[in-house]
């Protein structure tokens, strides 16, 4: 049987580790494991140290606004490349991760699966954003238009899929929702999760996120003195983030950053996960956090918000819990002490952490439903 040919087109670099996080590396990467033929569409380049340095050194144009004559003319080039690139290599499916505008110019009668992890209306309003009225009515009208266009529409979470139903008259019959994976290139095998979480006396609880006001930090904080005030001795190990300066505690530890394509970096972060019992992870708004997948990898349950996408990823007591917005530090350490405390509950807790990464949350996983959608639309 002839391999499907799978055009991957998006607004990031694909090639690049750490473009949108990496996932949008990881999709081509994994749609490629899957038996598909993937054709590159528009200009993704493999970044090297030259052009890094380049790029570093270089004076950066400053980009037309969004919306503008400008920024318009300038997609509407990159698309007609693509057109041609399309005339001489056809394409049974184009696959779009969040290449909503790149849809919109786009003039074809290929099937189409646009995807992203929030939709623009769900967006305004919900991250901060310096968009005038004119600006949000464009973005609005493009993503309306790519979803009209769409053969299939794919999200991470119900709450994204739901808001293009809703907001932008989607088809439910061509919205689908698919958890992403874990961003790992070496995720630990279960036996070593196993071996890495015995139950110690100490209670280690592990938060990330660059942004310490969004991502909830002040909360995980409060959680570490909680914990203490209950006799629980706990740490907390904060990676990404650089806290004010009132926030000290003599089991507090911070790593301002760690580069997981590093070799040695990568090797810290997995000890971090390894070594640590739960992820706190209060975020205030979130659509599908990686690291949540990433931590049940490690077999860490998440504790975290009901906000966003979140409820798509965690299973109620499963892979981990989540506690309203409006829950305190306090509630937080109630929850944490209750599981630790009894050891049989928190190793099946582990357990069926690893086991909801194994089953859904990760990239192999993603990959064979996004083939299955393919198969089923040609």
């Amino acid at each position: 049987m002839q391999q499907v040919k799978v055009g991957f087109l998006s607004c990031h670099n694909y090639f690049d580790r750490n473009a949108w996080s990496g996932t949008v590396y990881r999709m081509y990467d994994a749609l490629k494991s899957v038996d598909l033929q993937m054709v590159n569409l528009g200009s993704p380049k493999k970044p090297t140290l030259l052009r890094k340095f380049v790029n570093r050194v270089s004076t950066k144009k400053t980009p037309p606004e969004v919306g503008s004559s400008s920024y318009i003319e300038e997609s509407k080039k990159k698309v007609a490349h693509i057109q041609e690139q399309l005339n001489k290599t056809p394409c049974d499916v184009i696959f779009g991760p969040v290449a909503s505008l790149e849809i919109t110019y786009l003039d074809t009668n290929i099937p189409i699966i646009y995807l992203s992890d929030i939709t623009f209306n769900l967006y305004n309003g919900y991250y901060p954003s310096n968009f005038d009225q004119q600006q949000i009515e464009w973005i609005s009208q493009i993503e309306s238009t790519a979803i009209s266009k769409a053969s299939q529409i794919v999200y991470p979470s119900d709450w994204a899929a739901q808001s293009a139903i809703d907001d932008y008259y989607a088809e439910a019959t061509k919205v689908k929702v698919i958890p992403f994976g874990a961003n790992l290139d070496d995720p630990p095998a279960a036996e070593e999760v196993s071996l890495s979480k015995k139950t110690t006396s100490s209670c280690r609880l592990l938060f990330i996120g660059k942004d310490w006001e969004r991502k909830g930090g002040e909360i995980a904080f409060q959680t570490l003195i909680s914990l203490h005030k209950m006799g629980v001795d706990a740490e907390l190990i904060v990676l990404g983030s650089v806290p004010p300066a009132e926030i000290q505690h003599d089991k507090l530890t911070l790593i301002p950053f760690l580069d997981k394509n590093d070799p040695i970096q990568r090797q810290q972060f997995r000890e971090l996960f390894l070594q640590s019992n739960f992820f706190i992870f209060p975020t205030r708004a979130d659509c599908s956090p990686i690291v949540t997948c990433e931590a049940n990898a490690f077999g860490l349950p998440v504790i975290t918000t009901d906000v966003g996408g979140l409820p798509t990823i965690i299973n109620q007591g499963k892979n981990g819990y989540m506690l309203p917005l409006s829950a305190s530090g306090d509630d937080f350490a109630k929850l944490i002490a209750e599981i630790f405390c009894d050891q049989t509950k928190y190793e099946q807790l582990v357990h069926s952490s690893r086991e909801e990464y194994d089953s859904r949350l990760n990239w192999h996983s993603w990959a064979q439903s996004i083939r299955n959608l393919i198969t089923d639309m040609i």
